[in-house]
């Protein structure tokens, strides 16, 4: 059985990450979507406190599902053991962004969660598609010579929950495939990413709650000047989170009722899947979900 690689970065989020990989990795970057910042053309590059070590792992767990696909299972334990590590790393790297950047005024409405929302399902798409449209290879070169920008905490973090997605979706994928020691490894970096999107959840839930109502009301100025600013807020980016869950419980699903997935792997699965169930409705709770347009 083939494994299902998944090497897509945050779409609309880390287009310039590739500036953190060797040449030989960039070019295998080169068929990501292109990022841009809130309000800007230029591409948004992420902070590298958490570009690189997603990266980083994105790499890792690519390296582990080669290993696995290629029939050495031993080749796969290194590479599990360091997505895992660079996994921690970007959370930590979340947490501090969080914590040096001053709370946003909340947007005046739910356009741009909306947004979001739309974002994080094209991100599915193209994991599954494997390709970037010319379109958006063009816009890249388009955008080359523009000055650099940094993507704001709210996108930067965004893009480490979708770090955290490839990570688990890609775990899954090998899940069918493993046993023993190898299947203790991947089930590792699967909880992993489970338990630290868990984590990062609830550090955003303290650190930038969400606003009643009456505070994004038309009649307050701070809520209209970031919409003048077109200021992203995790108001607008958390609902995009359950798309990204929606996609990889999907997945779990999907494996778990085939028949031919080991006993084994079916159990790391409930537990898995009962988790993303507890931290989506948490996320609802919290950002209740936006109506679509």
């Amino acid at each position: 059985m083939m494994v299902n690689r998944r090497r897509t970065l945050p779409l609309a989020l880390v287009a310039s990450l590739a500036v953190a990989l060797p040449a030989g990795a960039a070019q295998a970057k080169s068929t990501d979507p292109v990022a841009h910042s809130a309000g800007g053309d230029a591409p948004a590059l992420t902070p590298s406190v958490v570009g690189v070590p997603l990266a980083r792992a994105d790499k890792a767990i690519g390296n582990a599902a080669d290993a696995v696909e290629a029939g050495n299972g031993a080749q796969a334990i290194g590479p599990l053991r360091a997505s895992r590590r660079y996994m921690i790393r970007a959370y930590r790297g979340a947490k501090f962004l969080i914590a040096q950047t001053p709370a946003a005024p909340p947007a005046e409405d739910a356009s741009a969660a909306r947004k979001f929302r739309r974002l994080a399902r094209r991100a599915v798409r193209a994991s599954r598609a494997g390709a970037a449209s010319n379109h958006r290879r063009a816009r890249a070169r388009a955008s080359q010579f523009a000055p650099p920008v940094l993507a704001d905490t709210p996108t930067a973090v965004f893009s480490v929950f979708q770090g955290q997605y490839n990570v688990a979706t890609t775990a899954v994928g090998m899940l069918p495939d493993v046993q023993g020691a190898l299947l203790a490894r991947v089930k590792t970096s699967l909880y992993t990413a489970i338990v630290l999107r868990n984590r990062l959840v609830k550090v955003i839930a303290a650190a930038a709650p969400p606003a009643p109502a009456e505070e994004g009301s038309v009649g307050n100025p701070s809520a209209r000047a970031a919409q003048d600013e077109d200021a992203t807020t995790f108001d607008m980016v958390m609902p995009g989170v359950t798309v990204l869950l929606d996609d990889e419980m999907q997945q779990m699903t999907a494996t778990q009722q085939d028949t031919t997935v080991p006993a084994a792997s079916s159990a790391v699965l409930a537990n898995a899947l009962a988790a993303d169930q507890q931290i989506e409705a948490q996320v609802n709770l919290i950002w209740p979900p936006v109506v679509d347009d």
